[in-house]
């Protein structure tokens, strides 16, 4: 059983999270003080913030892991669809897996599609600071999608794997966030275009030949 204390507590953190991302979107990162956000949540305790996160980094840390979990909710749902329908996936499928969840959540929720837009490009030049791509590769549902992705790419070696799709969730991210920054539609015959073009590049770039430079470059 949940007690008063534990679901105050929790509320205050989804206040504060909410007001903190309202606030970034509004007037970016780096121009939102600590204070404004303890107000805009209605908080009187001003250390609230530095209780519940530590600081501005963990608080951006949980934002972006709060919208991983949902795109890591999508996906599973995506992942169990699939799988009722068919026993394998193919490669192309699981790379289709792969960023289907984002695209449909940009296509379902608009506030999720204003957070890419405002925070994409940031987050992926924050990059290990914030372990962006990191986090993503070990979401619950990403892990599912690795087995079939190692099994028809079982020739590649696996640090290069690990480069490989590290390079393709920012790919993805990147592609996404450029079309909802730029106020591309997530509907109708061009956002089909746009996701089928986004998975051939992700296909072709996990079953790219491994050249002898790169193979050199393993030792």
């Amino acid at each position: 059983m949940v007690s008063v204390s534990e679901s105050t507590s929790d509320s205050t953190q989804q206040r504060l999270l909410d007001a903190a991302e309202a606030l970034f979107l509004e007037n970016g990162l780096a121009n939102v003080s600590l204070r404004a956000i303890v107000r805009a949540a209605g908080q009187k305790n001003q250390s609230a913030l530095q209780y519940h996160f530590g600081g501005r980094e963990g608080l951006i840390k949980a934002i972006l892991e709060r919208r991983s979990a949902q795109i890591d909710a999508r996906r599973q749902r995506l992942i169990g669809d699939a799988l009722r329908e068919a026993k394998t996936f193919s490669l192309r499928d699981t790379c289709e897996l792969m960023i289907r969840a984002p695209f449909l959540l940009c296509r379902e929720d608009r506030s999720f599609r204003a957070f890419l837009a405002h925070f994409g490009s940031q987050l992926l030049i924050a990059g290990d600071n914030l372990g962006v791509t990191r986090l993503a590769q070990t979401l619950p549902s990403a892990g599912a999608l690795q087995e079939p992705i190692r099994e028809v790419t079982n020739a590649l070696p696996s640090d290069l794997l690990v480069l490989r799709l590290d390079n393709l969730f920012g790919l993805g991210l990147y592609a996404l966030t450029k079309r909802a920054r730029n106020g591309g539609s997530f509907r109708g015959p061009a956002a089909e275009l746009f996701f089928s073009n986004l998975v051939d590049q992700i296909e072709a770039a996990l079953s790219a030949t491994v050249s002898t430079a790169t193979t050199n470059n393993l030792t």
